[in-house]
């Protein structure tokens, strides 16, 4: 059995404490061999949501604090539809402790099913993330265009990440980062995915969305091109280890659409 500690990575605001509560309580309930560290970068929770978070999580987790100042983004460029949790991805390998070395992040709109042993422990192979794309060879060429990379760059889905954090703490320039944005903002669309592409798409080991990364609107489009061989709702459960509740279609919403609302609400806060 695998007893060891993981480092879990994640940035929430006061409005997303009980979706982050759904996902972080069912990694650590299907992880029962684990203690996970998890850094929680903020800058609005008060000791009454740390309180409450503490009270409402799983023995084997360990919340450990990360307030984000604003004035770490000094320089940045804030864009209207995207806040400065944008960039919290990109300050993770400077603000984390030393000992961390490596580290998964995960979005708080996720539901983690199944054991994360494989992923975690996954070869970086020289890399500095381990990630998925959802996007297929046109849409990698498009972007490829867009911000003006070579071939081997990969786009990928921030939202599940294992981070070669000991690698990134070398490389890793803030200053040369927020110089491209100030510059390239008119062609930019998602600003930490553009940002992890243009630096370090180059540097990805990419694995399968079905298993890691996975979202009703790529269960959809997967099913159209594979029709003999699609995914439903037995493929998940005994395949699938990370759901991922993209864009709009939220499982707590009256209008959510898909196969996958049920994880969801088994482990969603009762209140």
């Amino acid at each position: 059995m695998d007893t060891s500690k993981k480092n879990i990575l994640v940035n929430i605001n006061k409005g997303y404490v009980r979706h982050f509560l759904a996902m972080i309580n069912s990694l650590a309930i299907n992880n029962p061999s684990s203690q996970f560290d998890v850094y929680v970068m903020h800058t609005d929770l008060q000791d009454e949501d740390k309180g409450y978070i503490r009270t409402m999580t799983q023995a084997n987790i360990n919340p450990i604090y990360i307030y984000m100042d604003s004035a770490l983004f000094k320089g940045a460029p804030k864009v209207k539809r995207y806040p400065y949790e944008i960039y919290y991805r990109i300050f993770a390998p400077i603000m984390l402790p030393e000992s961390v070395d490596r580290i998964l992040y995960l979005d708080s709109d996720m539901i983690v099913h199944n054991n994360i042993d494989e992923l975690y422990n996954m070869n970086f192979e020289g890399n500095y993330f381990i990630a998925c794309t959802q996007i297929r060879s046109f849409m990698q060429w498009f972007n490829r265009i867009r911000l003006t990379v070579g071939k081997d760059y990969y786009y990928i889905n921030t939202g599940v990440m294992v981070m070669n954090i000991k690698e990134l703490r070398n490389v890793i320039d803030t200053d040369k980062i927020f110089k491209f944005i100030k510059s390239n903002g008119w062609r930019m669309c998602l600003y930490d995915q553009d940002v992890i592409f243009k630096f370090f798409g180059n540097k990805i080991r990419l694995v399968d969305p079905r298993f890691y990364n996975l979202s009703d609107r790529y269960i959809m489009f997967y099913n159209m091109r594979k029709p003999k061989h699609k995914i439903d709702a037995d493929w998940v459960a005994n395949n699938n280890v990370i759901i991922h509740y993209l864009g709009k279609n939220k499982p707590w919403k009256d209008n959510y659409k898909g196969i996958l609302k049920n994880y969801y609400h088994t482990y969603a806060v009762k209140k």
